[in-house]
């Protein structure tokens, strides 16, 4: 699936880089979607979305439908999941992405189980961006589910669940989120920092902390990046000495996860090797 990175970062900012400064604002879920001021109207602009002929065509009904809001969610969740055109899912994906806020999330819940996969998916994916430890046996059930398959379960719908479910509060979801980090870091890290807040303390850390004596570096730095997110204390003895290490990827994730753990801060993607070896003395310093 396709990721908003900026708004992404945005969300991620707010989670953790501040989470140790302010307290988040209090968030009034909602218990119901809200009645649409005129469902025959929302339904025409769904309708005019996904059979866009035209640019302006499509962007019409984009805006039209995200000045809904909440109101058009369960329409157009309901269409994302039985659209078949590319274009149109991809139009549906965008307003979705937009439509789709934290007040949301055990609506969102209701769609876990939805009989149809993309339903299920966007459902999934987007509650994982907005933690809350109240829709957690929800998202534990579909992630375990999707787990039941095996080599059968969709790509996209196995990590969107382990993202919902980590986001929820639940550990269950971690080794499928290391298989990403991965493969994927680049394009699905913001979110992963996002959703590994939801688990943030011993347990993840000895889950993640262990893949740290790993000979392959590529998953020596996965590790390292989701510590960032989810690691406590209790593993920065064992992240100290990769401060030393020669390979830069593995110097830098180190940084960033004591990043993450110590201040509550996003990773610096680039850093040259100079900038990573002035950095890791800071933090030899520090820790």
């Amino acid at each position: 699936m396709r990721i908003a990175l900026a708004a992404l970062l945005v969300c991620a900012s707010a989670l953790t880089g501040s989470a140790q400064s302010q307290a988040p604002a209090k968030i009034e879920y909602l218990t119901a979607w809200p009645k649409p001021a005129d469902k025959d109207t929302l339904l025409t602009d769904i309708e005019r979305l996904c059979k866009a002929r035209t640019q302006e065509m499509g962007k019409l009904a984009h805006d039209a439908l995200v000045a809904c809001g909440a109101s058009a969610v369960p329409f157009l969740l309901d269409r994302y999941g039985r659209e078949k055109d590319e274009g149109a899912h991809e139009r549906l994906h965008d307003v979705l992405c937009e439509t789709i806020k934290a007040d949301q999330t055990r609506l969102l819940a209701k769609s876990f189980e939805s009989k149809n996969l993309h339903e299920r998916v966007m459902a999934l994916w987007r509650a994982g961006v907005f933690p809350d430890k109240e829709i957690r046996a929800a998202a534990e059930a579909a992630f375990l589910r999707v787990e039941k398959l095996g080599d059968k379960a969709d790509g996209d719908e196995r990590y969107a669940a382990a993202l919902c479910a980590c986001s929820a509060g639940s550990i269950k979801g971690l080794d499928t989120l290391v298989a990403q980090a991965i493969k994927r870091w680049d394009k699905k890290g913001p979110e992963m920092r996002i959703a590994l807040e939801g688990v943030r303390g011993p347990e993840a850390t000895a889950v993640v902390g262990k893949r740290l004596d790993e000979a392959d570096r590529k998953i020596k730095v996965a590790a390292l990046r989701l510590l960032g997110g989810c690691g406590d204390k209790t593993i920065v003895g064992r992240i100290k000495p990769l401060l030393d290490e020669s390979d830069n990827s593995i110097r830098v994730a180190a940084i960033n996860a004591l990043r993450g753990i110590i201040d509550g801060e996003l990773p610096i993607e680039e850093l040259s090797a100079f900038e990573a070896i002035e950095m890791a003395k800071k933090w030899k310093g520090r820790v």
